[in-house]
């Protein structure tokens, strides 16, 4: 069995609001999708006492088998946690020897930047804990075994990594992950993982299973919960212009068919994979290359597909077209057709699709224009109106595909949700061009 995990992030910076505590949602949001039961999260200030106190409440909780803590393993006096776990654990603070070489090194290194005698303190850990190696910085994590009185968990576990989410995300996902996957084997339960774009959660519920927050949907579900094996799990992750599903169930048949339901009766939303990863997959097998034009979304299209290792092989440029001026200018779209329609329109995103495709020389072409506010709106076109264009090598301008998006949020929301939907629609029409 996965032991449930509470997630505690330490840091007086945090617990006064003075900085946004990002590792956490993380950290939870990934072992769950793992099959982790996540049994809270937590915020502590740097005090000793609070700290001990807390933790050892936490190790005697029966719903916590394991803790995972995010920083104090940095060199200065208020970095506590090794002292904590050490004392929690009845062992001595030890000093790691890889991490206290790669120490060394960088102090010969950069003798005016580093002391040794004002850093070492960071390199220590519980004694006979598991190590976590870190990548990035100086400060080793460590997986501290502590036995309990706990029937269920007669020995629970305190992981510790850094604060630095950069250190920390490589740590957990490179060293943490693998050993408790090692340790809590999953199980064999079926479990999938699939995305719907363009779709609220609320709907989404609603179309797969009935679930409003008041009453019952009005629309036939596509499956009943109260049908299902008393063992089904499933949950939603809502994220920028998507969301991210999974269905858990001893039985695989039953969580093949409801995926099944969903990837036939939600095709216009339903996609295995995120959708910038589908399109690195089918350009890697076609060697067909992209590009984008981007008004609204400033680069944020670009931006998405080049963090991919590998894009360069596929993905020549995005040109961020913003004024109506740099539209003419650079993607040739019609200053007629601008003062015709205006920027936010169908025909401008065409216009900027085949200007795109044209210009850079791609077999394909993703271009976006809207209104991301908070200023702009209109009665006809409100905040949030966005036009999606896409297509391909050869497509006259009047046969490129539209989407038209609604999204009443924010400005950051309204850009990042525009990103993704766009890559989504372009992931499709590609697809449907290489059928």
């Amino acid at each position: 069995m996965r032991p449930p995990v509470y997630v505690l992030s330490t840091g007086t910076e945090l617990s006064t609001g003075r900085s946004i505590d990002t590792n956490a949602p993380m950290i939870a949001r990934t072992l769950a999708e793992r099959g982790f039961p996540i049994a809270g999260l937590g915020t502590l200030p740097d005090d000793t006492k609070i700290l001990r106190d807390e933790i050892d409440h936490l190790l005697k909780r029966p719903d916590v088998g394991m803790v995972i803590m995010t920083g104090g393993l940095g060199p200065t006096d208020d970095d506590l946690t090794v002292d904590v776990l050490s004392d929690l654990a009845g062992v001595p603070t030890v000093e790691d020897p890889d991490h206290l070489r790669k120490l060394e090194a960088l102090a010969k290194r950069y003798p005016t930047r580093i002391r040794l005698d004002n850093t070492r303190r960071q390199i220590r850990v519980a004694g006979g804990s598991r190590v976590l190696k870190n990548e990035r910085g100086l400060a080793p994590g460590m997986l501290v075994t502590i036995a309990t009185k706990d029937a269920g968990f007669p020995e629970k576990y305190v992981a510790a990594m850094p604060g630095v989410p950069q250190e920390m995300e490589l740590m957990f996902r490179g060293d943490l992950i693998p050993v408790l996957e090692e340790r809590f084997p999953e199980s064999n339960r079926a479990r999938t993982v699939f995305y719907i774009y363009n779709m609220g959660e609320s709907t989404f519920q609603a179309r797969m299973f009935g679930i409003v927050r008041r009453g019952q949907s009005e629309e036939k579900p596509l499956a009943k919960l109260e049908e299902l094996p008393e063992d089904f799990r499933w949950g939603v992750t809502a994220a920028a212009g998507h969301l991210k599903v999974f269905y858990e169930c001893d039985d695989a048949a039953v969580v093949e068919r409801l995926e099944d339901l969903a990837k036939t009766e939600m095709a216009e939303h339903y996609l295995p994979e995120i959708a910038d990863l589908m399109i690195h997959n089918l350009c890697a097998e076609s060697g067909r290359r992209i590009a984008a034009a981007e008004s609204c979304t400033g680069g944020l299209i670009g931006k998405t597909l080049t963090d991919r290792p590998g894009s360069s092989s596929y993905f020549l440029g995005s040109l961020v077209t913003y004024a109506n001026q740099a539209k003419s200018a650079v993607l040739d779209v019609s200053p007629t057709l601008l003062e015709k329609y205006g920027a936010v329109s169908p025909e401008c995103a065409r216009a900027m699709a085949v200007g795109a495709q044209i210009r850079m020389g791609s077999d394909f072409a993703v271009a976006v224009t809207g209104i991301a506010g908070p200023d702009g709106g209109t009665a006809s076109k409100p905040v949030g109106t966005v036009f999606v264009g896409v297509t391909g090598r050869g497509v006259l301008e009047d046969q490129v595909t539209v989407h038209a998006l609604s999204i009443p949020l924010d400005r950051d929301r309204i850009r990042q949700n525009t990103a993704q939907i766009a890559l989504f629609h372009l992931y499709h029409y590609m697809k449907a061009a290489q059928a």
